[in-house]
């Protein structure tokens, strides 16, 4: 259950000689320098634990050979703690714990928070959260308005070739400087694609959306992975 959720953290080939000849775009240093800004930028705005960041999204998840499957949700978070809401599945994540519920199965499953994707969660924002532009060659290949909106648009690839995916998509909104769309291309040729429908930023923190309430779950079957 959770494995399903780490693929959809991440991304299918990526062919940045179109946009220059003179690139290989094999190195951190081939990113230019305005795209590496606008990512730091972005990273900075959803690690920010004085914030509370509420998005409403749409997923579709495409696999090779199969129908595709739309998701819509919402998530809040603060810093590395989030709460997100799907139709048949919802993730808690206080910081230190991580409660991950099947609401189709009535299954809670609770394991240790040890950081990033790696924890097995899906935090739509990871991309940009554990961004690191010594890891990534990144560039900025649209920068103007598209349906009549001011957005940014950014390719992005990892250096890591053990990595799941092999390409990102980034999609910014120039007005609020947030994520509008994330296409993650997977290297089995899956592809998810996010669109954040509306976020909202406040600086006031809600800590009651990080904790976990056992009474909302009556009848559920839990597992209790931690090792702590």
């Amino acid at each position: 259950m959770i494995r399903y959720f780490v693929c959809i953290s991440f991304f299918i080939g990526l062919n940045l000689n179109a946009y220059s000849q003179a690139t290989t775009y094999n190195s951190a240093k081939d990113s230019d320098k305005k795209s590496v800004a606008i990512l730091n930028k972005l990273k900075s705005f959803y690690n920010s634990s004085t914030n509370q960041i509420t998005s409403s999204f749409n997923l579709k998840m495409t696999f090779a050979g199969n129908k595709s499957r739309l998701e819509k949700g919402t998530i809040v978070q603060s810093g590395n703690k989030f709460n997100l809401v799907l139709n048949d599945m919802s993730i808690v994540n206080d910081g230190k714990t991580i409660w991950v519920v099947n609401k189709a199965n009535k299954e809670i499953q609770i394991n240790d928070n040890t950081g990033g994707s790696a924890s097995g969660t899906f935090n739509p924002t990871d991309v940009v959260r554990l961004y690191d532009s010594k890891k990534f060659v990144s560039v900025c290949t649209f920068d103007g308005t598209q349906t009549g909106k001011s957005i940014q648009i950014i390719e992005l690839k990892p250096l890591d070739k053990k990595t799941e995916y092999s390409k990102a998509r980034i999609t910014v909104n120039k007005v609020n400087g947030s994520l509008s769309k994330v296409e993650l291309f997977n290297k089995d040729g899956s592809r998810y694609d996010l669109t954040i429908n509306k976020t909202i930023s406040s600086k006031s923190v809600n800590s009651a959306n990080f904790a976990f309430n056992k009474a909302s779950y009556p009848g559920y079957n839990i597992e209790d992975l931690r090792i702590n």
